[in-house]
């Protein structure tokens, strides 16, 4: 089921695609403008500006060294950022006003962005796969695994566990996939959501893909998702590694090597039309 709020940020990346016509080859500039943002959330305060850079990881990570010089984080964070607005169209010294977007609504300007930020990024993988992928595919949103797989215990999964996104084509399941926009440092919830699950999936459809869609910057969470799909790990749970817009950290970021075996959605969108 999709909240009130996800439903807003969906109709927002609507009204985008006829503004800025987007294709399924340029899809990700939707996210971007509404998800990505040079503003820092901060308790009692609300979003506030920051450095006029895409805060694309934690605000801590971003500091000046003794010299004043600015450290790597910031480096990186400039030069993502021009090459954002490139992509974009935009002048840099505008990138402020022209992302953000979803944040800068006056219904979800005072609420804590983190839930936020999960359910809108979920909801809008399903619209952008609805629109540009094969319209034979059918979605739902967080579903019950256990009434989706009756008789599977799920022992490492919680009893409230919910899965991001179920694909079927004719009723038939034939993906499964997690949507995070960040992943935690700690532990990549994904991979074992996708060891519990697989099983299951594949004894209703041997075909059925297991795919991991991210927002996440940092390339040593990423490498944690990576190394447990294909071509890394050959028969892994996992079917492929998907990033919204890898690109930003190919040719931003420029962290090609450690992210290349990354997906982008365009990729993702033609692969609806093989899913079986």
């Amino acid at each position: 089921m999709r909240s009130p709020n996800a439903q807003i940020a969906v109709d927002l990346y609507n009204q985008l695609v006829q503004i800025h016509g987007l294709t399924g080859a340029n899809a990700w500039h939707g996210i971007a403008r509404l998800l990505l943002t040079t503003s820092v959330w901060r308790d009692g305060a609300g979003w506030v500006p920051f450095h006029d850079f895409v805060v694309y990881r934690e605000r801590n990570d971003f500091r000046t060294l003794g010299t004043g010089a600015p450290n790597t984080a910031i480096r990186r964070a400039e030069a993502l950022t021009a090459y954002l607005a490139s992509q974009l169209g935009v002048p840099r010294a505008d990138i402020s006003s022209q992302i953000g977007l979803y944040w800068k609504l006056p219904e979800i300007s005072t609420q804590q962005p983190h839930n936020l930020l999960g359910h809108a990024f979920r909801s809008l993988i399903v619209t952008i796969l609805e629109s540009f992928g094969d319209p034979g595919i059918k979605y739902q949103e967080e579903v019950d695994p256990h009434g989706l797989f009756p008789g599977f215990p799920f022992v490492t999964r919680s009893r409230n566990a919910r899965i991001d996104i179920v694909a079927r084509r004719n009723g038939l399941l034939v993906a499964l996939l997690s949507a995070r926009w960040r992943l935690r440092h700690d532990r990549i919830d994904l991979v074992n959501e996708a060891r519990a699950y697989a099983p299951a999936a594949r004894n209703q459809n041997q075909h059925c893909k297991l795919y991991p869609v991210v927002g996440e910057f940092d390339p040593k969470r990423l490498l944690k998702v990576i190394t447990n799909c294909p071509p890394v790990m050959q028969n892994a749970a996992l079917s492929e590694a998907i990033h919204f817009a890898p690109e930003l950290l190919w040719h931003g970021l420029k962290l090609n090597g450690q992210t290349a075996d990354l997906r982008d959605l365009a990729w993702l969108i033609q692969q609806t039309h093989n899913w079986q």
